[in-house]
């Protein structure tokens, strides 16, 4: 093989190879947004604020006309206040809808086990997205009632640990949480 042909077999492993990582993340609309300086002590403050293995089930109900954030970690122990929090629909000026938050209003949101925040899509993406997860007998790993696979997140994806092959959970691109405003945005 000459040197052009090599150049060319690489460049195309290199497209192939970034092509899949993108794969990995969610093309569904998310824009989630939550000050957690409003909410100091809530179990979704303390998984991003944490330095790794944290994470909280985030999922946007409407109760009586008005969004709350119903909050299931993956540890720890909290009061009823810290997992059922009543949001507004406007966060400084900016109109926050609550219902783009993933496939159906609900994402998984913390640190890896390497401190690196993550957010996942809380639907089984080998489900068509129609069954929720929830968490399994370990902190770590997430398990959908439909298909029986567990994923586990404790490192940058969220591959699948038991049942069927399957593809990974869905992840979002754009997480960022600043500590210093306490603001926590999850897009895509």
């Amino acid at each position: 093989m000459n040197r052009k042909h090599s150049f060319l077999a690489v460049l195309i492993g290199l497209l192939l190879t970034a092509c899949q990582a993108d794969n990995m993340y969610s093309t569904s609309y998310c824009n989630f947004v939550f000050l957690s300086n409003l909410y100091p002590s809530s179990a979704l403050t303390r998984a991003v604020g944490s330095t790794g293995g944290d994470f909280c089930i985030v999922k946007a109900v409407v109760v009586q006309g008005v969004y709350h954030l119903k909050l299931t970690p993956n540890r720890g122990t909290y009061a009823d206040t810290d997992l059922d929090l009543v949001m507004s629909t406007a966060i400084t000026g900016e109109r926050i809808s609550y219902a783009a938050m993933g496939q159906k209003q609900g994402l998984i949101i913390g640190r890896s086990v390497y401190g690196q925040l993550k957010a996942y899509d809380l639907q089984c993406p080998n489900c068509d997205f129609n069954y929720e997860l929830h968490w399994g007998s370990q902190p770590l790993e997430l398990v959908c009632n439909k298909c029986k696979r567990v994923y586990n997140i404790d490192g940058d994806y969220g591959y699948v640990k038991s049942g069927e092959k399957g593809v990974s959970l869905a992840q979002y691109k754009n997480v960022v949480y600043t500590p210093l405003d306490g603001r926590l945005v999850v897009r895509n």
